[in-house]
């Protein structure tokens, strides 16, 4: 998958866990990341996130869920394996 150049941004970022996570996610929890972001950069579903890789690698999370409701943004990120 081609992904455009990588721009730097501020998110806080924490492992997902809890009930409602853990029933959603089963086994792949251990590989889904929660985002807060209140930046400006667009960003949507599918789109790369460089987590523990530098910009000049190809992504190794992908914004899986976002809930534009919170302020800031807060999304769901999926490793990519």
């Amino acid at each position: 998958m081609e992904y455009e150049e990588a721009v730097e941004i501020k998110a806080t970022i924490w492992p997902a866990s809890g009930r409602v996570q853990a029933e959603l996610y089963g086994e792949r929890l251990t590989y889904i990341k929660n985002m807060e972001y209140g930046g400006a950069e667009a960003m949507q579903e599918g789109d790369g996130i460089c987590v523990f890789v530098g910009p000049e690698a190809q992504p190794d999370y992908k914004i899986i869920s976002i809930k534009p409701e919170y302020s800031p943004k807060v999304m769901e990120l999926e490793r990519i394996i």
